[in-house]
């Protein structure tokens, strides 16, 4: 008897054993997203990660391992740290081993922070799935789809006031409802003009977003000219967050402000609000530290594209005797003495 019901033990493990190595080949679907592609370092962003079982037959095993990148930290209580995650020198491993019954899925998260500015990938993952009696491991393998740009940091605020009230203590003088005799034209909707400039008359016209371009010469607006010089790639990292508080600055005052670099930031045209500052730390985030032009050239198109109320705020990593020269040059074509801005180890220092 004893002997009969071990045989039958035998069948039935060898059965459960064939099917689950039947069905151990049928790959599952891993899927990624993240509750934000914008963050600042240190700052904590969110990952989530589900598991499919398409199938009709469980899968009795599953491990999910995320080998995160160099520049990623776990954001995370320690006894999930204790149960989930091992550290290495080439990065974070987070594993999860779990049942997966058919049709059905494993769904988690995962709360990271990224060390340093740049766009990152966030890593790799690897999903094995097992028999039965774990004889016949298979192993996939993959990349993590989402990417995260991390911009930079923001400077002390309290080194970066500007000397005599040449920006920060001036009002901008706008109306509620705009003017209607400042009316300039009309231009297609970018993303980043205020819902109240849209022409709903002229969108129904032309069959796209339109947004009314008015003069708004009574108004003092900022220009940043921004030196990047490749071969001074720390001061350009410092220079960046300098970009960014100045930014952030020119926002909190009301003051609309645009951009010309002579490297990865581009020129970028004047504007204020939400969707302007993204664009703007996106651009600070995947910029590379490199310059594409002489910061003269900048300066000669800046001039070019003068106008009144506006005033200019140079960032640059130093001053050689070549851009003080172009600073010079565009000072004597300015209303007012333009802002020089370079870093000094602390923040920066304002020329």
């Amino acid at each position: 008897m004893i002997t009969i019901i071990i045989l039958l033990l035998m069948v039935i493990l060898i059965v459960i054993e064939v099917i689950s190595l039947w069905g151990n080949r049928r790959p599952l679907q891993v899927d990624f997203d993240v509750d934000t592609t914008l963050v600042e370092p240190q700052e904590t962003a969110t990952l989530y990660y589900t598991v499919t079982n398409p199938h009709r037959l469980p899968h009795l095993f599953v491990g999910l391992s995320l080998y995160l990148e160099p520049d990623a930290s776990v954001r995370e209580d320690k006894e999930f740290i204790r149960v989930h995650v091992s550290r290495h020198e080439t990065g974070t491993n987070v594993k999860h081993s779990f049942f997966l019954p058919a049709r059905s899925r494993f769904s988690g998260k995962l709360h990271i922070s990224l060390n340093r500015r740049g766009i990152h990938d966030l890593g790799k993952y690897f999903l094995e799935t097992g028999d039965f009696l774990g004889l016949s491991p298979i192993i996939y393998n993959g990349q993590i789809t989402k990417k995260i740009i991390c911009t930079s940091e923001k400077c002390p605020a309290e080194d970066l006031d500007f000397p005599g009230g040449e920006i920060g203590d001036i009002s901008v003088r706008r109306f509620i409802i705009d003017d209607p005799t400042m009316l300039l034209g009309y231009r297609e909707y970018t993303g980043r003009e205020p819902m109240k400039q849209i022409s709903w008359n002229q969108t129904a016209k032309v069959g796209r977003l339109m947004v009314r371009q008015n003069d708004f010469t009574t108004d003092r607006i900022a220009m940043i000219l921004v030196n990047m010089v490749s071969t001074m790639r720390p001061q350009m990292e410092e220079c960046l967050k300098i970009v960014r508080t100045v930014c952030e600055q020119l926002e909190d005052a009301k003051i609309p402000y645009a951009m010309m670099s002579n490297g990865d930031l581009f020129s970028i045209r004047e504007g204020i609000g939400r969707e302007h500052l993204f664009f703007i730390l996106r651009r600070i985030g995947i910029a590379r530290p490199a310059g594409f032009m002489s910061f003269e050239s900048v300066v000669e198109n800046c001039v070019d594209r003068r106008r009144s109320n506006c005033c200019y705020i140079v960032i640059t990593p130093s001053v050689s005797p070549e851009t003080a020269s172009a600073i010079d040059y565009l000072g004597s074509h300015a209303e007012t003495r333009p802002v020089v801005m370079v870093p000094d180890g602390n923040g920066a220092s304002i020329l």
